[in-house]
């Protein structure tokens, strides 16, 4: 799920010539690359009787770890070598220094957890028991509930928009979970939703708390630190069933692996840098409404499934909610001017 937020840059390109098309195009991208996420990961959980690859979600999860560490460590190390001959990152911002002190690690340590390893925990315990649809329906809440809780901490003003976008927001996760048929008839809530649900809100609260880490490392390292951190956090819960299934897993099994590193992390956040260096934050906003049609197109190809009518309920009322949050010039963040640029790095979940 891409997500952007803050005050629209100042320094957008103009929307002429070739590179307006691109600008789209690298969305476009984006969007079926997060999309697709869901997709291939649920392809590879699916028992092998069901067409899939019967690969367990730690070991999903902690190879996609593993992955990004990996590849944004060593994208940090070129980008510091590049630094030294007045290079920048690949979204525009200045190379930055390690991170040094003890205080700042053990806030991306707190930071990597709630957006790498319980992010990714639930969003793929989540989706094995629910469909792509649903997980990107409620991946879709994510910047409906970060605007609640920059407003909760106070680093942005309260307004009606929020409140509002919340509440449609709120009532479509919520009709989606099943809470009222729970409540009414007894009935079993759905628990991949309700997971999903959760993985939102972490991520959330990730966005709202990493801004200053990542205006302050750039967010390239601050990616290579994160993935870092929460590989070695998820480390204990993912690395005996990768272990354990490594011999198991078919050709076709780490082909999705591969896919899940390469595309939804490594290409989406590269592709999506570049995007925001060159648009605005609004635009960007726009093509959230995307994924979830992208998923279900997807989803219906691949693995047969349909649109409920509970789920194209919720989706009305979740992308609605979205819609008044997003779709307006975003409140000041307390303590920040109305130029500075608070767009936070894709949600890698």
């Amino acid at each position: 799920m891409t997500v952007a937020f803050g005050e629209e840059s100042g320094t957008a390109k103009s929307s002429r010539g070739p590179s307006t098309w691109a600008t789209h195009a690298a969305l476009l991208l984006v969007q079926v690359a997060f999309a697709s996420q869901a997709v291939e990961a649920k392809l590879a959980m699916l028992p092998r009787a069901q067409g899939g690859e019967e690969i367990r979600p730690e070991t999903v999860a902690m190879v996609r770890m593993i992955g990004g560490a990996l590849f944004f460590q060593a994208a940090a190390l070129f980008s510091r070598a590049g630094a030294s001959r007045g290079n920048t990152e690949p979204d525009g911002t200045a190379a930055a220094a390690e991170p040094s002190r003890p205080r700042r690690h053990a806030r991306l340590v707190l930071l990597a957890a709630l957006g790498v390893a319980l992010n990714q925990a639930l969003f793929l315990a989540g989706l094995r028991a629910s469909t792509p649809f649903v997980v990107s329906i409620l991946g879709a809440t994510i910047p409906v509930m970060t605007a609640a809780l920059a407003v909760l901490f106070r680093k942005e003003k309260a307004s009606w928009r929020t409140g509002v976008g919340l509440l449609l927001a709120l009532s479509g996760v919520l009709w989606l979970i099943g809470v009222g048929s729970v409540v009414s008839h007894g009935a079993v809530a759905d628990y991949g939703a309700l997971l999903v649900a959760l993985n939102s809100l972490s991520y959330s609260a990730y966005v709202v708390f990493s801004r200053d880490v990542v205006i302050e490392l750039g967010s390239l390292r601050f990616m290579a630190w994160i993935f870092t951190y929460g590989a070695l956090l998820f480390a204990p819960l993912g690395l005996p069933p990768l272990v354990t299934d490594w011999t198991s897993i078919s050709g076709r099994g780490w082909a999705l692996l591969a896919y899940i590193v390469v595309v939804p992390t490594i290409l989406a956040y590269g592709l999506n840098a570049w995007a925001l260096a060159r648009t605005t934050a609004s635009v960007v906003t726009i093509y959230i409404y995307l994924q979830p049609l992208i998923a279900a197109l997807l989803a219906r190809i691949q693995l047969g499934d349909g649109i409920s009518s509970r789920a194209g309920l919720a989706a009305l009322l979740i992308l609605s909610g979205v819609a008044v949050t997003t779709l307006r010039p975003r409140a000041t963040p307390r303590g920040a001017s109305a130029s500075d640029d608070t767009r936070e790095p894709a949600n890698d979940g």
